[in-house]
């Protein structure tokens, strides 16, 4: 789809995900989760031990913690979408902490076991970190071009290398900057991950960040409000009285501001976090996420606005 194309109709809002998919693959195609078993530089000692502020033992989304083998996790999601949605092919997204956090040989004895001989599998996704990446990793991603549609996810979650620095990255912005335009170099198509609310930042720094990405080489963005997880460190502060999460009206403000702002062909695949339920402490709205939609399109209608309204090149 053209840019000009998608700029000029704006009775959806923002381009959602479903009709990026749709368009790419002429049908609907659904992502299957799965958990490789791996860690995260931010975790195991190298760079720190116990995560960014946000992310809990199991990982930010606060799952189970229980590990299948990778072949019973595709076989069981594949079945729990298909029954949901219908649908019969689907994307392998690598989500649990930093997935290409391995050596390329052994992550290529990964993705193989998921990707070959499955010809549902029609994409490949992985989630990860932009200063776990390097030329041989790269590689190996793209390798699977020739079969499947390849993206790589990456961690920003702000553009203000002060709030990386609070929020326990271990990465400053420059590493994300680079790691888009290397896999980009490498024909892979890129998403970015941000944070709405995160402690010390306004509306004016969630614009900041999203006219950083509309200078990007980027194909989607997911969208978080700042969940507070169980056993985090951000559970802590909100103990003490140093964080305070946003109510969904201001949450709604300000991801049309950072919609406004980002380019109309960018893919929005996630408006909110998506948190266990018995593992989240606040704020309770995000788990209504056709709630979280609903006044997000309000917002939008009361502005009469729409996906790329203020972006400027």
């Amino acid at each position: 789809m053209s840019k000009q194309k998608v700029a000029m109709d704006h009775t959806a809002y923002y381009r959602s995900y479903s009709t990026y998919l749709s368009e790419l693959f002429g049908e609907k195609v659904y992502r299957v989760c799965l958990d490789a078993g791996l860690s995260c530089p931010n975790r195991d000692g190298k760079l720190g031990i116990g995560g960014c502020v946000f992310c809990s033992d199991t990982g930010s989304w606060g799952g189970s913690g229980q590990r299948e083998p990778l072949e019973d996790q595709v076989r069981r999601e594949k079945e729990r979408v298909r029954k949901r949605y219908g649908v019969n092919r689907f994307i392998a997204y690598f989500q649990a902490f930093s997935n290409t956090y391995a050596p390329a040989d052994v992550l290529k004895g990964i993705y193989d076991s998921v990707l070959l001989h499955d010809d549902d599998i029609v994409g490949l996704a992985v989630g990860t970190r932009p200063d776990c990446i390097d030329p041989s990793k790269l590689g190996l991603i793209a390798s699977y071009q020739h079969e499947k549609a390849v993206w790589i996810e990456y961690g920003l979650q702000s553009a203000h290398d002060r709030t990386l620095e609070l929020i326990g990255r271990g990465h400053d912005v420059q590493a994300f900057t680079d790691a888009v335009l290397q896999s980009r170099e490498h024909g892979i198509g890129v998403f970015a991950h941000v944070i709405i609310g995160l402690p010390g930042e306004g509306r004016r720094e969630n614009i900041e960040t999203a006219e950083y990405l509309a200078g990007l080489p980027i194909e989607g963005v997911k969208i978080h409000n700042l969940n507070i997880i169980r056993g985090t460190m951000l559970a802590s502060w909100l103990a003490e009285g140093r964080v305070h999460p946003l109510a969904l009206d201001e949450y709604a403000e300000r991801v049309v501001d950072f919609l406004e702002r980002t380019k109309p062909e960018v893919a929005i695949a996630r408006l909110n976090a998506d948190t266990a339920p018995d593992h989240l402490i606040e704020p309770k709205w995000s788990l209504d996420k056709n709630a979280v939609r609903t006044r997000i399109r309000d917002v939008f209608a009361r502005r009469n606005s729409y996906q790329g309204r203020l972006y400027r090149s």
